[in-house]
């Protein structure tokens, strides 16, 4: 009975941050988007603000289908930072956005997020994230995360495995991305 009531707990939470992406959608759409087009220069801090409240939002409904979340430390923003990260949870941008202060940092994106994903294709394009092929585009690739790492104020995260594997298990990295941020920039 335990275990059928937990479970339910946890169905409900998923459902409620299924609710919380409907809820907020609008909000990015009418009042984020237009004030990052209105006020460019507030453009980080609307998405940093709103992305924060929204990854907030996701591990608090978490916890309430028991969830455990720990974080320790932050990441400093103000100046450009790298962030090299291992990729195995969806989660793992709610924390980084969650650590980054004062404001989120780029994400190195697989093309397919950048349309079409409801609420992180547009905070992608409001972040300038570099946007990546490996497969079809490796060359323009690196032209992307150099061009990142050059002009991106509050630095890049990458995720040098690709991206989340099946299984669980950390894949081997690929260290063309990195070396592009780090050739290209002191960070």
């Amino acid at each position: 009975m335990i275990t059928l009531l937990r479970g339910a707990r946890s169905l409900a939470s998923v459902l409620l941050v299924g609710l919380l992406f409907l809820v907020v959608g609008p909000v990015l759409r009418l009042v984020i988007v237009p004030g990052g087009w209105l006020f460019p220069r507030h453009r980080f801090l609307l998405v940093s603000v709103f992305m924060k409240a929204m990854s907030a939002g996701i591990f608090g409904l978490l916890r309430l289908g028991g969830a455990h979340v720990r974080r320790f430390g932050t990441l400093p923003t103000a100046s450009p930072i790298l962030i090299v990260a291992n990729h195995q949870a969806l989660l793992d941008i709610c924390q980084i956005t969650l650590m980054a202060h004062p404001r989120v940092p780029g994400f190195v994106t697989r093309r397919r997020y950048a349309r079409f994903v409801p609420l992180v294709s547009q905070c992608i394009r409001l972040l300038d994230s570099p946007i990546v092929d490996p497969k079809r585009d490796p060359k323009g690739s690196v032209v992307a995360i150099r061009q990142g790492a050059r002009e991106l104020p509050h630095g890049v995260v990458i995720f040098p495995e690709g991206h989340r594997s099946h299984d669980g298990e950390i894949r081997p990295f690929r260290t063309a991305g990195i070396e592009a941020i780090l050739t290209e920039r002191r960070m």
